[in-house]
């Protein structure tokens, strides 16, 4: 999966859960809408109103009937049919405000005694136009007034029992409102929760998410980094393994496919090097034995300026046979053919050894060489000659870059398991841009003082064939220090693994 596509589903991830919250959120605001919509309605203050408003138009009325047919007023007359109009009207829409049984029984008997009287004052009206003036008052007193009074006395109850009925509503309201309220305050503070939660989920999921790749990404480029390093170090043999099939698994096959070459070419080159020392070796001996010969005499006397000319060919071709048989020596060293015998043997003999073979450099170039030899370091098992050789190389370059006057100390310190041996000079020491690369081979600190450049690379191959490990420390102009740290038992044999990897 490409780096591109990952990148983009840990987002869309990301995006979904955001896009569901919102969702779920608005799906939570409508239940809150529901549910305020929900509320019941408060009811009765209309039919109070209207009861209310009845009973003061059938009293006045009465009061407008009972003028109209004392004064026999056209007028009066008038707005008595208006009054007993609108309160038939209004006794109309009362009936569909109210709800129980007992308000409609008191609505519908007042309506029935506004009927009756209706008719009463009708007729009495009837009797006043005839002329009866007496029977149309005693009409009006006896018959219509009663029935009025029994209206009103009707509206007066609807009123109480629609301000009764108003109560319970408004009691039932006001409880069903409460109610209400704390549903809605729940479902708020739940919604709050879930939106919070899920919010918390969403920014986990994207820190999950980008982590992730971020990780895996950050892994293999570390993972790749390091297999850059060993390979310019020349300690990378296993290939890296590709895991992914992104942009970063391409990267990790084009690098196993370039160390691969590499190594060809490392190959090639051991193998040119190797063929060419061989070939070296023969005509060398040949022409250092014919420079020997020469020199004593053996084809006949020679003159003084021969005599110096064959010692500097005697210079050059002993040079050029130490570098093709360090050469040689090294290339054995990394095919893993050098034969490495493992023995018990005393680190003060072969130290003394090495020491004993140097002095004599060490007092022509004025260059004082002390040895310092821990009692406790006894033997240890390895190659002595091998360890010789490694003592060798160290002190020999140390009083190669010593002036006159300096010193060379080599210490040899007990530390448990393993024997520690320490070459320290008040040399001209190494630049620190070269230290990471002062054991490779051909490379040397400073030109002009003489060696191959193979020396250090062997010290480190033998070193190393012993399973043990090579450092240096240096400040150019004051001098440097290596140490070699070497396991006092014998190791498993490091140098066939190193053949296979070539």
């Amino acid at each position: 999966m490409r780096l591109a596509v990952k990148f983009f589903l840990a987002y869309s991830l990301v995006i979904l859960v955001l896009a569901g919250i919102a969702a779920w959120s608005l799906r939570e605001v409508a239940k809150l809408t529901i549910a305020d919509e929900a509320m019941p309605p408060v009811t009765g203050a209309e039919a109070l109103r209207s009861a209310t408003s009845l009973r003061e138009a059938v009293l006045m009325a009465k009061r407008v009937d009972l003028r109209s047919l004392v004064f026999s007023d056209p007028e009066y007359a008038a707005a008595s049919s208006t009054a007993t109009k609108r309160i038939a009207e209004e006794l109309e829409r009362l009936r569909g405000q109210i709800t129980s049984d007992a308000q409609k029984t008191l609505l519908a008997r007042a309506t029935e005694d506004f009927e009756k009287y209706q008719a009463a004052v009708a007729k009495a009206r009837t009797l006043r136009t005839g002329g009866d003036a007496k029977s149309a008052e005693k009409m009006l007193r006896i018959e219509a007034v009663p029935v009025a009074d029994r209206v009103i006395e009707d509206l007066d109850g609807l009123a109480v029992l629609t301000q009764d009925v108003l109560d319970q509503t408004q009691a039932e309201a006001t409880s069903a409102l409460a109610k209400a309220r704390t549903e809605v305050e729940k479902l708020r503070t739940r919604t709050w929760e879930a939106v919070i939660t899920a919010m918390i989920l969403a920014v986990l999921a994207a820190l999950a998410g980008t982590a992730f790749i971020s990780v895996r990404v950050t892994r293999s480029l570390r993972r790749l980094s390091n297999a850059t390093r060993a390979l310019a170090e020349g300690a990378f043999h296993e290939p890296l393994a590709v895991d992914t099939r992104d942009e970063i698994g391409e990267l990790a096959k084009s690098f196993n496919s370039m160390a691969a070459r590499l190594h060809e070419v490392d190959a090639l080159k051991e193998k040119f090097y190797a063929t060419v020392s061989h070939e070296l070796r023969s005509p060398l001996n040949a022409m250092q034995e014919a420079a020997r010969l020469l020199a004593d005499n053996m084809a006949g006397p020679i003159t003084a300026k021969q005599e110096r000319l064959i010692a500097i060919f005697q210079r050059g071709t002993t040079r050029l046979l130490r570098l093709v048989n360090e050469v040689l020596e090294l290339s054995s060293i990394n095919a893993g053919a050098l034969p490495i015998e493992r023995r018990p043997f005393s680190i003060e003999k072969a130290i003394r050894q090495a020491i004993d073979e140097l002095r004599p450099e060490a007092e022509r170039q004025g260059i004082a060489l002390a040895v310092e030899i821990d009692p406790a370091a006894g033997s240890m098992v390895g190659d002595e000659d091998r360890i010789v050789e490694v003592v060798l190389n160290l002190t020999g370059n140390a009083l190669r870059f010593t002036p006159a006057g300096g010193r060379v100390n080599v210490a040899v310190r007990d530390v448990g398991d393993e024997i520690r041996i320490a070459v320290i000079d008040t040399g001209i020491g190494i630049p620190a841009a070269q230290l990471p690369v002062i054991f490779e081979r051909f490379r040397q600190a400073h030109s002009g003082k003489g060696g191959t450049g193979l020396g250090l690379a062997i010290v480190k191959s033998l070193v190393e064939a012993h399973g043990g490990h090579v450092n240096v420390e240096s400040q150019e102009g004051k001098g440097s220090c290596f140490t070699v740290t070497l396991p006092r038992e014998a190791v498993p044999e490091v140098l066939e693994s190193k053949a296979q990897h070539a």
